[in-house]
């Protein structure tokens, strides 16, 4: 099988920027390029202002364009999603009340559920 190559800051925006159209002028700022903290960082808040609209659809699809940027990034933005990616998601959290939070949490990517959830839960 041939091994993928990994996605860079700039195809990693680009492919952002397509899927989530919301985020294109958001992304293509200059501060923002070589950056994957920043990059992580808007694409976080978009997804914690989708919760706040209820928007329940469109968060999910938001967690998948991350899990799928997680999945093909290099080993740095893995890092970054890895580190910032559970801080995030206890903000996501506290914007739900409980019931919404649990189909909220049951309907998140594997990948995104792996880094989440805590030992022994994840089967």
């Amino acid at each position: 099988m041939e091994a993928r190559k990994k996605m860079d800051e700039g195809q990693t925006v680009d492919f952002v920027a397509a899927v989530i159209p919301e985020l294109n002028l958001r992304l293509r700022k200059t501060e923002l390029k070589k950056d994957y903290k920043n990059i992580v960082n808007v694409i976080s808040q978009f997804a914690e202002d989708v919760i706040y609209a209820k928007d329940w659809r469109r968060f999910e699809w938001v967690m998948q364009v991350v899990a799928y940027v997680l999945e093909r990034g290099t080993s740095e933005l893995q890092i970054v999603i890895n580190g910032l990616l559970p801080k995030t998601i206890s903000r996501f959290k506290k914007a739900c009340n409980t019931i919404e939070w649990s189909h909220l949490e049951s309907r998140l990517p594997h990948s995104i559920q792996q880094l989440i959830l805590p030992e022994g839960r994840n089967d």
